[in-house]
């Protein structure tokens, strides 16, 4: 790599440490920002994607063994939404390169803005002591079907969607959000590793820009993890709330400046 891609690599790693630092703090990877970095500077939609995707499959996996050992992961949804997720992921990836990506990252951006909002607006519904709702068959199929439908596209956009995957585990499935915040990035984290699987076997991923920037974001979504068993549970859905709507800015940012290259 030239010195120059190296410096632009460690500025990446740095930006990488906040985003991983906060988005292990409310169970998410942040990735959009660092995607378009890694996308411009090594010059490939398809390798800065995949290559972004891998970097937060590590941090995910160092925020989940944190989180897990302060017991916020729920092995049922791990099961029900990260297998299928897993597995749709993998399957995805092995495409990923032949898919135009911008109208799926237009609809995600607009499901994020409006989630957030509405996470702020609204007075948070009680939550019951465990994760079961009213009718247990039907939340099933809901968890499965949900969880293949984000892996799928997580493969093909590079994202692990966990902004997506979070609000409705807090909602419709009533799990605490301490709980939620871990499980979701365990699923994350098995979404991704089978996603960078596909990729690795694709050629995808720039293991340079890899080994520079993976470090600082491990280091970040550490130190996130601690502190999301220090927040409140009003406190932490306003983070979370806040975060979905900078998720959704940084996207339609993104979608913005490549229609305008693009006409």
């Amino acid at each position: 790599m030239r010195s120059t891609e190296i410096l632009a690599l460690a500025l990446i790693a740095l930006v990488s440490f906040g985003l991983s630092y906060i988005g292990a703090t409310v169970g998410l990877v942040l990735g959009q920002l660092r995607v378009a970095l890694l996308v411009y500077v090594l010059g490939s939609p398809v390798i800065g994607a995949a290559t972004s995707l891998a970097i937060s499959t590590a941090g995910t996996l160092t925020g989940t063994l944190r989180h897990a050992r302060e017991g916020r992961v729920s092995p049922w949804l791990l099961a029900t939404v990260g297998a299928p997720s897993a597995l749709a992921a993998f399957l995805s990836a092995r495409w990923a390169g032949s898919v135009d990506a911008r109208v799926l990252k237009a609809v995600i951006a607009l499901v994020l803005l409006l989630t957030g909002v509405s996470m702020l607006r609204r007075r948070p519904e009680p939550t019951g002591p465990s994760e079961h709702v009213s009718s247990r068959s039907f939340a099933v199929a809901a968890e499965v079907v949900v969880g293949a439908a984000l892996g799928a596209i997580s493969g093909l956009v590079g994202l692990l969607l966990g902004s997506l995957r979070l609000p409705a585990m807090i909602r419709y499935a009533r799990v605490p959000p301490p709980v939620a915040v871990g499980t979701n990035m365990a699923i994350g984290a098995v979404t991704g590793l089978s996603a960078g699987v596909a990729t690795f076997l694709e050629g995808q991923v720039h293991f340079g820009a890899f080994a520079v920037v993976t470090p600082l974001t491990l280091l970040g979504a550490n130190l996130g993890a601690r502190r999301t068993g220090r927040l409140d549970e009003a406190s932490l859905r306003r983070w979370i709330a806040w975060i979905l709507l900078l998720s959704a800015a940084l996207m339609l940012c993104e979608l913005g400046v490549a229609l305008y290259r693009a006409g």
